[in-house]
């Protein structure tokens, strides 16, 4: 009697673990082999075309005129040697420069009048070296105003480079004061992308990343660079570390917003559908099925694209990975594999 007793208890006990099991809930999902890959990294950020440190220029002159007539505007191209604008010297300037000529002739003849009182023993060696040097002074002084143009009724500013007309600070018939700025030149080489990133792209991208130039208002890309330096503090107007990108050639308007994207490199490791890497607890994390039954697997998201995600972690490559279902899967859940 014992015996039919333990018998039907057992029974009993196995028949209610198979409904238990087949009670516990279970999720279908659908999954992949574990599969290593590599995904492009890079930076998308926004900026603006603009001159780059020592690529911009103030040209003025050195004594006063009045502004004759002007060959450029903000934005004009010029090319080495181009006539920019004609400044008619002052009368004053002109007086200078005479002046200057005088104490040359002045000096010639004092050097002339030593050299023979020293001849006759009327005058000293020393008397003589100062009037030289005086004769050397004024003719330096000359000079000075000469090369500047004070010895013309008119000079001419030509353009020291091939470049861009930034700023104008006169228009025909304004008077022009001594070493006053008067057209800002930018070397049409010289010009640079200013980027914002923000800290954790700061301390991702490095000099020397290679960077595609995008326009806002065309598709395809507009032209090239590389970045040049990265800013060790944050621009307070914008929030942001600022990025210099040296241009590669030009094309770009001073000005121009572009879109730069900044090439990091090639990021290696399991690739895997960008839905496959789930939020957790402020990190990500995958499933893999072990036994039919749901694991989950903290993982690091190395890089990504709109659709997949270069993942490590202490991912088991006999496993395979949840990619679709996940979001329903809790740690052990029974699973049914989708065929």
């Amino acid at each position: 009697m014992k015996q039919y007793v333990l018998v039907f208890w057992l029974g009993a006990a196995a028949l209610g673990a198979i409904r238990a099991a087949a009670a516990a809930p279970s999720v279908l999902v659908t999954t992949i082999p574990v599969k290593s890959g590599a995904i492009a990294r890079n930076v998308t950020v926004y900026g603006r075309v603009g001159p780059g440190p020592g690529a911009s220029e103030t040209l003025s002159i050195g004594y006063a005129g009045m502004l004759q007539t002007l060959a450029v505007m903000p934005g004009s191209a010029v090319r080495r040697g181009e006539a920019l604008a004609v400044v008619a010297i002052a009368p004053s300037a002109q007086a200078t420069y005479a002046e200057a000529q005088a104490k040359v002739r002045a000096a010639q003849q004092n050097l002339a009048h030593t050299r023979t009182l020293v001849a006759n023993h009327l005058a000293t060696m020393i008397q003589l070296v100062q009037a030289e040097q005086a004769q050397e002074t004024a003719i330096a002084a000359r000079n000075a105003l000469r090369r500047e143009g004070a010895s013309r009724t008119t000079t001419t500013i030509t353009a020291p480079y091939n470049g861009i007309i930034a700023h104008v600070a006169a228009m025909p018939g304004a008077t022009v004061m001594p070493g006053s700025p008067l057209i800002t030149m930018m070397r049409a080489t010289g010009l640079v992308v200013t980027a914002g990133l923000d800290t954790r792209e700061a301390s991702e991208v490095k000099p020397g990343d290679r960077v595609t130039l995008k326009r806002f208002t065309a598709p395809g890309p507009h032209g090239t660079g590389t970045v040049r330096t990265i800013s060790a503090m944050i621009n307070l107007q914008t929030g942001l570390v600022d990025a210099t990108i040296a241009l590669d050639h030009g094309g770009l308007l001073v000005g121009e917003p572009v879109t730069a994207i900044i090439d990091l490199g090639t990021a290696r490791g399991v690739i895997v559908p960008r839905d496959a890497a789930l939020p957790h607890q402020g990190q990500f994390q995958i499933w893999q099925i072990a036994h039919g039954h749901a694991k989950p697997v903290r993982v690091r998201i190395i890089a990504h694209t709109p659709t997949h995600a270069v993942v490590s972690g202490p991912i088991n490559p006999a496993l395979p990975i949840v990619v679709s279902g996940n979001y329903q899967l809790k740690p052990g859940m029974k699973v049914r594999i989708k065929r």
